[in-house]
């Protein structure tokens, strides 16, 4: 991308909020942009030209780190001027054996700027609180089975699980390199984990105030479909037990945001059993 347009960037990036919105795309987790067609009247180019500059700046960034993350992200532009971002499974893998290696930090998120005090007044938290009870118990069930290595929080933290460094790393990817998932309900549950994390660390940046109880509720929804279609006992444990570990490390994150989500965003209690 010439310097011209670097420029013309960089002093637009200080005036707006560039957006990028998730979407799905065949189980994929894609990012889209507009970014260029907001640019398109301020360069005078079109939309489609300065959208291919940007995504070839992109890959100049990343060959510059280091080769080894140019698989991270596959780029697309439309003819409108869209940018797609797809992760792909090397990245998923690696976001995912991030937030499992690492206690998810949401101490900076108690301050609650642009909640919906709606949310905080929610009298239906009923669902939400069944999904991580049910969460609690897989948990408790892996670490009997000796499918995960879990620490609980401490002796008067109820029982609640937190993200430990884990002495056997989740085998997030099969030996080719693809994820080890094959349902759609797990790519949706990853989709909407991507989601609900993005809206806690992005709070400050949106605009409207965020209902609460419709992001819980949609995580759960999430995950109640996740756990009706994919077993982690059973045959799957006895044929598929890199599988069966990965199903639970999906679950412990969904533990770990359903907590966070109740206790600090809905005020209500996070149960580990009902």
């Amino acid at each position: 991308m010439s310097c011209r347009y670097e420029k013309t960037l960089k002093v637009w990036e200080k005036k707006e909020v560039i957006p990028i919105n998730q979407t799905i795309n065949n189980g994929a987790i894609v990012y889209k942009s507009a970014i260029a067609l907001k640019l398109a009247s301020v360069c005078q180019q079109p939309a489609i030209y300065i959208a291919t500059e940007l995504v070839k700046y992109c890959r100049e960034i990343v060959n510059t780190d280091t080769k080894k993350y140019t698989e991270n992200f596959e780029f697309e532009v439309i003819s409108s001027g869209i940018i797609y971002f797809y992760l792909t499974d090397l990245s998923l893998a690696n976001w995912l054996d991030y937030l499992t290696s690492f206690p998810l930090n949401f101490e900076q998120q108690k301050l609650r700027v642009g909640v919906d005090d709606k949310s905080l007044k929610s009298t239906n938290l009923f669902p939400i609180q069944y999904s991580h009870a049910r969460c609690c118990s897989l948990l408790r069930m892996g670490i009997r089975d000796r499918l995960i290595n879990l620490t609980p929080a401490g002796p008067d933290a109820s029982g609640q699980f937190l993200l430990f460094q884990i002495s056997q790393p989740i085998p997030w990817q099969q030996p080719n390199g693809q994820l080890q998932f094959s349902h759609n309900s797990e790519y949706q549950l990853i989709a909407q984990i991507a989601s609900t994390l993005d809206r806690i660390y992005c709070v400050s940046s949106s605009k409207k105030p965020i209902n609460w109880q419709k992001v819980a509720d949609a995580i759960s929804v999430a995950f109640q479909n996740f756990y009706s279609h994919c077993r982690i006992w059973g045959e799957v444990k006895v044929k598929k037990p890199k599988l069966a570990q990965a199903r639970l490390g999906l679950v412990l994150l969904t533990q770990s945001i359903l907590r966070f989500l109740l206790e600090e965003r809905l005020g209500g209690e996070a149960p580990v059993e009902l």
